[in-house]
């Protein structure tokens, strides 16, 4: 079907062609220039697209153009493919210890602190961690948290690296270090198994909107996944990263620090069981091989507005120097299964 014309059909259908692989390298390989950032963030809608448009192709007979397209398709697939957790095959709950950790970024969350701050709590997380909390937020915090949580550790501030964890259980050690002068916070508890900590780092980045950001956003991960590598012990690293898990910045950022991701590529994983196809996650809980990721969500208000993420591990004690306590029981108390 000359749907061009006999003269212009051959010269259209390269330069069409060269547009939609064009597209499917800018997806993969993404200049440093805010459209393009923006465009790679919907790389799995991308690949869908690539996959619509191929069939429109074929119904209209452009063999050359729907090959070309369902390859881009089959391309930005296995790129895919190749940034999601590598451990697919469903994580087998044992009786070793478990706990959850919870994030969110309050400046996400609608005006009405009492309903928010009571869905957060209802999550009944071990372990919440809280970015962007203002002197507002604070006194709320206070009033709703102190005694599900007693133990708390916070980064002060008014600005967008003000940042706070809530615990269930007594910790040991909280710190903070700084890269390109944010702060990250830092907390460690006993495991049970040895003498390394569980160790917690809670990080915020800003978006990469401009070539400066987006270069103190490489040295941020840089940092953090150098910090999380040479603490050496079971860690989780979880924040507002402001990128999707299928850039390269966050690939090379788990390959510098180990760490497996939390979510299992593009799943419905909201607690309200809905699908939101062009929601682009941006925040993250990643974790080192001491652990399995056995649930993860994502958390939803009143209204479907998105609030936070949860998720539930259980330590992997072959990955560990095991020398268990009695009943395998951590010191921290975290939840066993009988």
């Amino acid at each position: 079907m000359e749907i061009f014309g006999p003269n212009r059909n051959k010269l259209l259908t390269f330069a069409i062609s060269l547009l939609l692989v064009v597209g499917m390298v800018i997806s993969i390989f993404t200049p440093n220039f805010f459209i393009f950032t923006w465009w790679s963030k919907f790389i799995m809608q991308i690949a869908v697209g690539y996959w619509a448009i191929g069939l429109g192709f074929l119904f209209l007979k452009q063999q050359r153009l729907t090959m070309v397209s369902f390859a881009c398709c089959v391309v930005l697939c296995l790129y895919l493919k190749g940034t999601t957790n590598s451990r697919l095959d469903p994580v087998k709950v044992t009786n070793e210890p478990k706990f959850s950790i919870a994030h969110f970024n309050l400046s996400e969350s609608p005006r009405d602190y009492g309903d928010v701050a009571s869905i957060i709590k209802q999550t009944n997380a071990d372990i919440i961690s809280l970015q962007e909390v203002t002197p507002d937020w604070n006194v709320i915090l206070k009033d709703s948290f102190n005694q599900a949580y007693p133990f708390s550790c916070q980064v002060s501030g008014v600005d967008l690296h003000s940042s706070k964890i809530y615990s269930k259980y007594k910790y040991t050690y909280c710190d903070t270090f700084y890269s390109e002068g944010v702060p990250n916070l830092v907390i460690g508890f006993p495991n049970g198994y040895n003498t390394d900590l569980v160790y917690v780092v809670s990080s915020f980045i800003e978006p990469p909107i401009y070539n400066q950001a987006y270069e103190m956003m490489k040295s941020q991960f840089d940092a953090i996944g150098t910090y999380v590598r040479n603490l050496n012990s079971p860690a989780i690293a979880l924040g507002d990263y402001n990128i999707p898990a299928t850039s390269f910045d966050i690939q090379k950022f788990r390959e510098i620090a180990k760490l497996f991701d939390s979510r299992r590529g593009y799943r419905p994983d909201r607690n309200d069981g809905r699908i939101n196809f062009l929601e682009v996650p941006i925040d993250h809980i990643f974790y080192t091989g001491h652990f399995d990721c056995i649930e993860f969500q994502t958390i939803i208000g009143k209204n479907a507005t998105r609030l936070g993420i949860k998720g539930l591990y259980q330590f992997n004690k072959d990955s560990m120097t095991y020398t268990p306590t009695p009943n395998h029981i951590p010191k921290i108390g975290l939840q066993t299964t009988h």
